[in-house]
């Protein structure tokens, strides 16, 4: 079972939501090191994205960034499209199960994509309710409310150049979390959860599935569990330093797109 403790900003830290991962706080923060082989539990450089994910927290939201490799970035969804299938193509991913039990009661999923396209669905029990093979994905009136940003290291829907890959970055209100049994957490509390890079409904995991299913699956999730800040000064999130020029940045979102159960094992 992977493990995270995740370390709350220190007051008076701030967290700019615009794809750079820059701050000293991201330096600091918690990370998941290279995502596995979703079947296998190993990494694997073969596999067509990569990525890894850090974590912060304070008392309104939950931050998450992610930096993904991947050579072909790809979006091709219409702008504004309201909950597209971001995972039949380029994608992170985060699966939460506030209760931390992993009996897949209650559990939330969010999506984001290249073009900052967001799918998000809460689901009351593993897979369910889901509409039929096109959906809809568990409730996906149900909104995250969150802010993003993503930052392309390469050139999306362009096949003629290499890309490297692109960064996500989003904050997420603990509000929006309605069937946790507290939200924010307190200090100790530990939750479940996954993450995921994306292409084409598979990729590589923070927390591997090994056939249990598909990713869905919250036993298989790790447990992430917040941790008090270490205090006004010397915490996590000192000011900010100067960083260079910033790769090409989507526009900030603050609710889209969602997704649910695709097709069971290898994948999803």
């Amino acid at each position: 079972m992977k493990e995270l403790s995740v370390r709350k900003l220190a007051p008076g830290a701030a967290i700019a939501i615009d794809g750079r991962l820059d701050e000293p706080a991201w330096q600091a923060a918690a990370a998941t090191g290279p995502f596995v082989n979703v079947g296998t539990g190993r990494e694997d450089r073969s596999l067509p994205t990569q990525g890894e994910a850090r974590l912060l927290w304070d008392d309104g939201f939950l931050y998450v960034g992610f930096d993904v490799r991947d050579t072909t970035i790809t979006g091709g969804f219409p702008e504004g499209a309201r909950d597209p299938h971001l995972w039949e193509r380029d994608t992170v991913e985060v699966m939460i199960d506030p209760d931390g039990d992993g009996d897949n009661k209650d559990y939330y999923e969010i999506q984001i994509n290249p073009q900052n396209l967001v799918f998000d669905s809460q689901f009351d029990d593993y897979n369910a309710p889901r509409g039929g093979p096109s959906g809809p994905f568990g409730h996906e009136a149900w909104s995250a409310g969150l802010a993003s940003a993503v930052a392309l290291r390469g050139t999306l829907d362009d096949g003629s150049d290499e890309d490297v890959g692109y960064v996500v970055e989003a904050k997420i209100p603990w509000s929006s979390f309605a069937k946790a049994k507290a939200a924010p957490p307190s200090p100790g509390d530990a939750w479940r959860m996954n993450f995921y890079a994306m292409q084409d409904n598979g990729g590589a995991a923070w927390s591997p599935i090994l056939g249990e299913g598909n990713f869905h699956r919250a036993r298989r999730f790790g447990r992430v569990r917040f941790v008090a800040a270490e205090g006004d000064a010397g915490g996590v999130g000192a000011p900010a330093r100067d960083a260079g020029p910033a790769p090409a940045t989507a526009p900030s979102a603050s609710a889209g797109p969602k997704p649910g159960d695709r097709a069971e094992p290898p994948d999803r």
